[in-house]
């Protein structure tokens, strides 16, 4: 079975839906096979970000009880990169339903076909992307360094374990847009939301980001950008991809 990795959100604008995309490309540049599932349902940007325009969506299989290898190909649109993408619907009123069951029938079915499975779970906890956090192998939330992030953080640690999804000692919280002069640091992140933090923090760079961001091509994405390199660094932590190989692998893109 592959290895499944959730990005969430504290809060809409830390940058979940960049993290999850990167550390897909990474995965798939270590000879990885790789999926990313957008469960961010109403509002779902991974296709924007890859530059896809593909009419299926997770929501074509919402309705089937047996997801065969065949119905699956049929709905996963597959990237230039080679990473296979099962998008959010165009109409996010529809994404009421995929339901937990539907979402658990489909990470059962990417997983017996892909090596990685990253989903992107934006950050509002429905009742998919709670399954696919309880369901994860790494439990990945994302905040910036200010303190409207990490309440939210905090809050969202709170609300997993009553809803008994997801312990916060089980959860990484990963630090986007660090600097060293920021006044809130990893270690104060820590202490206030009881989860792990990652050993890799990402630094604020959204000048590196901005061509390819409104371009719609993050794979684009220089492998100078402080950025990748740290969102490919943290795909090495979380072993989906051997440290070496990602940091080749960046060098090379």
């Amino acid at each position: 079975a592959g290895t499944v990795v959730t990005v969430s959100g504290a809060k809409g604008g830390v940058g979940a839906t960049l993290a999850a995309v990167q550390l897909a490309l990474a995965a798939q540049a270590s000879g990885r096979t790789v999926a990313v599932l957008d469960l961010d349902l109403q509002s779902g940007d991974v296709a924007s970000y890859l530059d896809v325009q593909f009419r299926r969506s997770v929501v074509d299989l919402a309705a089937i009880t047996d997801i065969t290898p065949r119905v699956l190909q049929d709905a996963v649109y597959t990237h230039e990169s080679g990473i296979g993408l099962l998008l959010a619907p165009a109409e996010g009123e529809r994404g009421e339903e995929v339901t937990d069951r539907v979402a658990r029938q489909i990470l059962g079915s990417l997983r017996a076909r892909y090596d990685v499975v990253v989903v992107d779970c934006g950050a509002y906890v429905t009742a998919a992307s709670a399954a696919a956090v309880e369901l994860a192998d790494h439990a990945l939330l994302l905040l910036t360094p200010d303190v409207v992030a990490v309440r939210a953080a905090k809050r969202m640690v709170r609300l997993w374990d009553r809803l008994q999804i997801r312990k916060a000692e089980e959860t990484l919280t990963v630090v986007n847009r660090h600097g060293k002069g920021a006044e809130i640091q990893p270690s104060l992140v820590e202490r206030v939301t009881g989860t792990r933090v990652a050993r890799t923090t990402v630094p604020a760079a959204f000048k590196e980001l901005q061509a390819a961001v409104d371009a719609g091509r993050v794979q684009d994405l220089d492998s100078r950008s402080s950025v990748k390199q740290a969102l490919w660094g943290l795909a090495g932590e979380l072993g989906i991809v051997d440290e070496e190989a990602a940091g080749g692998a960046a060098g090379r893109r």
